[in-house]
Protein backbone atom coordinates (compact mmCIF):
# COMPACT_ATOMS: atom_id res chain seq x y z
CA UNK A 1 0.00 0.00 0.00
CA UNK A 2 1.32 3.84 -1.04
CA UNK A 3 1.13 5.47 2.45
CA UNK A 4 -0.33 9.22 1.60
CA UNK A 5 3.42 10.99 2.76
CA UNK A 6 6.37 9.87 1.97
CA UNK A 7 9.49 11.87 3.29
CA UNK A 8 12.61 12.08 1.29
CA UNK A 9 15.69 13.02 3.60
CA UNK A 10 17.99 15.82 2.85
CA UNK A 11 21.77 15.69 3.35
CA UNK A 12 22.26 19.33 3.40
CA UNK A 13 19.70 19.95 5.99
CA UNK A 14 20.43 21.36 9.75
CA UNK A 15 19.40 18.95 11.46
CA UNK A 16 21.15 15.24 10.97
CA UNK A 17 19.01 12.27 8.67
CA UNK A 18 18.40 10.17 11.61
CA UNK A 19 16.52 13.27 13.32
CA UNK A 20 14.98 14.04 10.31
CA UNK A 21 13.26 10.41 9.54
CA UNK A 22 12.43 10.07 12.95
CA UNK A 23 10.89 13.34 13.20
CA UNK A 24 8.53 12.65 9.81
CA UNK A 25 7.62 9.51 11.47
CA UNK A 26 6.28 10.58 14.44
CA UNK A 27 4.49 13.35 12.48
CA UNK A 28 2.70 10.93 10.10
CA UNK A 29 4.78 9.83 7.27
CA UNK A 30 4.38 6.49 6.14
CA UNK A 31 7.72 5.77 3.88
CA UNK A 32 10.88 7.31 4.70
CA UNK A 33 13.24 7.62 1.71
CA UNK A 34 16.97 8.06 2.09
CA UNK A 35 18.81 10.02 -0.64
CA UNK A 36 22.01 10.93 -0.68
CA UNK A 37 23.70 10.74 -3.88
CA UNK A 38 27.49 11.26 -3.06
CA UNK A 39 27.71 8.73 0.45
CA UNK A 40 29.92 5.43 -0.92
CA UNK A 41 27.79 2.37 -0.99
CA UNK A 42 29.23 0.98 2.24
CA UNK A 43 28.30 4.05 4.34
CA UNK A 44 25.13 4.24 3.03
CA UNK A 45 24.21 0.78 3.75
CA UNK A 46 25.49 1.36 7.22
CA UNK A 47 23.40 4.27 7.66
CA UNK A 48 19.79 2.57 5.58
CA UNK A 49 20.49 -0.31 8.26
CA UNK A 50 20.24 2.51 11.64
CA UNK A 51 17.47 4.20 9.80
CA UNK A 52 15.65 0.97 9.45
CA UNK A 53 16.20 0.12 13.11
CA UNK A 54 15.63 3.27 14.47
CA UNK A 55 12.13 3.09 12.42
CA UNK A 56 11.12 -0.07 13.89
CA UNK A 57 7.69 0.66 15.91
CA UNK A 58 6.87 3.72 13.76
CA UNK A 59 5.02 3.24 11.30
CA UNK A 60 7.26 4.46 8.56
CA UNK A 61 9.08 1.59 6.28
CA UNK A 62 12.43 2.90 5.09
CA UNK A 63 13.09 3.51 0.92
CA UNK A 64 16.28 3.07 -0.49
CA UNK A 65 16.89 5.64 -3.56
CA UNK A 66 18.67 4.25 -6.31
CA UNK A 67 20.97 1.25 -5.15
CA UNK A 68 19.36 -1.70 -5.88
CA UNK A 69 21.81 -3.58 -4.07
CA UNK A 70 21.85 -1.75 -1.16
CA UNK A 71 18.36 -2.64 -1.05
CA UNK A 72 18.77 -5.85 -1.50
CA UNK A 73 21.82 -6.08 0.71
CA UNK A 74 19.99 -4.89 3.76
CA UNK A 75 16.46 -6.50 3.16
CA UNK A 76 14.80 -3.02 2.47
CA UNK A 77 11.30 -3.19 2.06
CA UNK A 78 11.11 -0.54 -1.06
CA UNK A 79 13.17 1.38 -3.89
CA UNK A 80 12.76 3.90 -5.47
CA UNK A 81 14.56 4.32 -8.81
CA UNK A 82 15.21 7.13 -11.44
CA UNK A 83 15.31 7.49 -15.18
CA UNK A 84 19.43 7.05 -15.00
CA UNK A 85 19.42 4.59 -12.57
CA UNK A 86 18.58 1.25 -15.19
CA UNK A 87 16.09 -0.54 -16.11
CA UNK A 88 13.27 -1.10 -14.29
CA UNK A 89 12.39 -4.46 -15.27
CA UNK A 90 16.01 -5.59 -15.26
CA UNK A 91 16.12 -4.39 -11.64
CA UNK A 92 12.66 -5.65 -10.19
CA UNK A 93 14.02 -8.80 -11.70
CA UNK A 94 17.15 -8.37 -9.26
CA UNK A 95 15.24 -7.43 -6.24
CA UNK A 96 12.36 -10.14 -6.24
CA UNK A 97 8.48 -9.84 -6.43
CA UNK A 98 8.54 -8.90 -2.63
CA UNK A 99 10.32 -5.77 -2.21
CA UNK A 100 8.08 -2.57 -3.56
CA UNK A 101 9.74 -0.36 -6.47
CA UNK A 102 8.90 2.91 -7.32
CA UNK A 103 10.28 5.24 -10.75
CA UNK A 104 10.30 8.78 -10.98
CA UNK A 105 8.58 9.80 -14.87
CA UNK A 106 8.67 13.35 -15.38
CA UNK A 107 7.21 13.16 -18.85
CA UNK A 108 4.64 11.09 -21.47
CA UNK A 109 6.99 9.42 -22.98
CA UNK A 110 8.94 7.86 -19.85
CA UNK A 111 5.44 6.98 -18.67
CA UNK A 112 4.87 4.96 -21.48
CA UNK A 113 7.95 3.04 -21.52
CA UNK A 114 7.06 2.15 -17.68
CA UNK A 115 7.76 -1.43 -17.88
CA UNK A 116 5.54 -4.19 -15.53
CA UNK A 117 6.98 -4.86 -12.03
CA UNK A 118 6.87 -0.87 -10.88
CA UNK A 119 4.58 -0.50 -8.34
CA UNK A 120 4.13 2.69 -8.04
CA UNK A 121 5.21 6.41 -9.93
CA UNK A 122 6.54 9.04 -8.16
CA UNK A 123 5.40 12.54 -10.90
CA UNK A 124 7.51 15.51 -10.84
CA UNK A 125 9.16 17.66 -10.72
CA UNK A 126 5.67 19.24 -9.70
CA UNK A 127 7.75 22.87 -9.45
CA UNK A 128 11.43 23.65 -9.42
CA UNK A 129 13.19 23.05 -6.19
CA UNK A 130 16.28 23.50 -4.47
CA UNK A 131 16.70 20.15 -3.13
CA UNK A 132 17.87 18.53 -6.21
CA UNK A 133 20.12 20.26 -8.54
CA UNK A 134 19.77 18.41 -11.37
CA UNK A 135 16.16 17.99 -11.50
CA UNK A 136 13.84 17.73 -14.99
CA UNK A 137 11.92 20.54 -16.43
CA UNK A 138 8.71 21.02 -14.16
CA UNK A 139 5.52 19.85 -15.32
CA UNK A 140 3.32 21.61 -12.95
CA UNK A 141 -0.10 20.86 -11.13
CA UNK A 142 -1.22 20.23 -14.59
CA UNK A 143 0.94 18.29 -16.02
CA UNK A 144 0.76 15.60 -12.75
CA UNK A 145 -2.41 16.12 -13.68
CA UNK A 146 -2.03 14.43 -16.81
CA UNK A 147 0.26 12.05 -16.27
CA UNK A 148 -1.65 10.23 -13.52
CA UNK A 149 -4.70 10.35 -15.15
CA UNK A 150 -2.94 8.41 -18.02
CA UNK A 151 -1.71 5.31 -15.45
CA UNK A 152 -3.32 3.05 -13.55
CA UNK A 153 -0.49 2.75 -10.93
CA UNK A 154 -0.77 4.87 -7.74
CA UNK A 155 1.17 8.09 -8.46
CA UNK A 156 3.02 10.33 -5.18
CA UNK A 157 3.53 14.23 -6.47
CA UNK A 158 7.52 15.38 -5.28
CA UNK A 159 9.13 18.46 -6.58
CA UNK A 160 8.54 21.05 -4.35
CA UNK A 161 5.17 20.30 -3.04
CA UNK A 162 3.66 22.14 0.33
CA UNK A 163 0.15 20.96 2.15
CA UNK A 164 -1.60 23.89 0.27
CA UNK A 165 -1.51 21.95 -2.89
CA UNK A 166 -2.56 18.42 -1.07
CA UNK A 167 -6.10 19.05 -2.40
CA UNK A 168 -5.12 19.77 -5.83
CA UNK A 169 -3.22 16.36 -5.95
CA UNK A 170 -5.45 14.70 -4.50
CA UNK A 171 -8.31 15.98 -6.70
CA UNK A 172 -6.01 15.18 -9.71
CA UNK A 173 -5.78 11.88 -8.31
CA UNK A 174 -2.61 11.57 -6.78
CA UNK A 175 -1.90 8.89 -4.16
CA UNK A 176 -0.18 11.00 -1.94
CA UNK A 177 3.02 13.61 -1.14
CA UNK A 178 6.63 13.01 -1.45
CA UNK A 179 8.48 15.84 -0.05
CA UNK A 180 11.57 17.10 1.07
CA UNK A 181 12.65 20.72 2.37
CA UNK A 182 8.38 20.94 3.36
CA UNK A 183 9.86 18.83 6.37
CA UNK A 184 13.26 19.19 6.48
CA UNK A 185 13.90 22.77 6.74
CA UNK A 186 11.23 23.28 9.07
CA UNK A 187 11.77 24.90 12.77
CA UNK A 188 9.23 22.29 13.14
CA UNK A 189 9.45 18.94 11.39
CA UNK A 190 6.84 16.78 13.59
CA UNK A 191 4.42 19.54 12.68
CA UNK A 192 5.32 20.02 9.73
CA UNK A 193 4.80 16.65 8.67
CA UNK A 194 1.62 16.42 10.43
CA UNK A 195 0.40 19.41 8.83
CA UNK A 196 0.88 17.81 5.27
CA UNK A 197 -0.83 14.43 6.37
CA UNK A 198 -3.91 16.71 8.01
CA UNK A 199 -4.20 18.52 4.93
CA UNK A 200 -4.29 15.06 3.06
CA UNK A 201 -7.04 13.86 4.73
CA UNK A 202 -9.16 17.12 4.91
CA UNK A 203 -8.48 17.10 0.54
Amino acid sequence: MIPPLCFITDAAAPQSVADQALAAARGGAGWVQLRDKTLPDAAYAALARDLMARLAGTGAQLVVNDRAEVAIAIGAPALHIGQEDGDPAAIRRRIGPAMTLGLSVGNAAELAAVPAGVDYLGLGPVHATASKADHAPPIGLGGFARLAAATPLPCLAIGGITAAEAAAIRAAGGAGLAVVSAISRSPDMVAAAQDLLRAWEAA
